[in-house]
């Protein structure tokens, strides 16, 4: 990470740590706000009109609120890294192709993305916003696995 470290010298682990901990308040927040709400998360999604078959959605439902309520547990502890922000750019990645394709196809529905209380339709706008949240994910992502192939090589020292 030698430009971080060029444009923020000693304190360059200060941008992953703002991107980690910005993603596991986006995910906790997300997540809280749809549990206990399959039914309206389960419309929402066949709302999106992408020919998914009831029992998934309904899996998913039930499944996703958690999911990204643990994700954001996982991401704010800094725990599996790299595992765990490649899942979080996976599923910003996912919702913004999906979103993209309901706003193509002029389909109005809600975007549900903080649970049944976030009633605007899905827009170019909605789109963007998630492309921006993708962002930091993306980052962590990359930063989190070159941090395991940057490591220096030992020195020999001849004596």
């Amino acid at each position: 990470m030698p430009f971080f470290s060029a444009a923020f010298g000693p304190r360059a682990h200060v941008v992953p740590l703002i991107a980690r901990l910005f993603l596991a308040a986006l995910f906790i927040i997300a997540g809280a706000l749809k549990v206990g709400h399959p039914d309206d998360l389960a419309a929402t999604i066949t709302g999106f009109a992408l020919g998914i078959p009831g029992l998934v959605v309904a899996v998913l439902a039930v499944a996703l609120p958690l999911l990204e309520v643990l994700l954001g547990i996982y991401l704010a502890g800094g725990w599996f890294l790299p595992a765990t922000s490649s899942a979080a750019s996976v599923i910003l990645i996912g919702f913004i192709a999906m979103l993209a394709s309901v706003v193509a196809r002029g389909i109005h529905t809600s975007c549900g993305c903080f649970g049944p209380a976030d009633s605007s339709f899905a827009t170019w706008w909605t789109v963007g916003r998630d492309a921006l949240f993708a962002l930091p994910a993306v980052y962590l992502t990359w930063w989190s696995r070159a941090r395991l192939y940057l490591v220096e090589a030992p020195t020999i020292i001849d004596s």
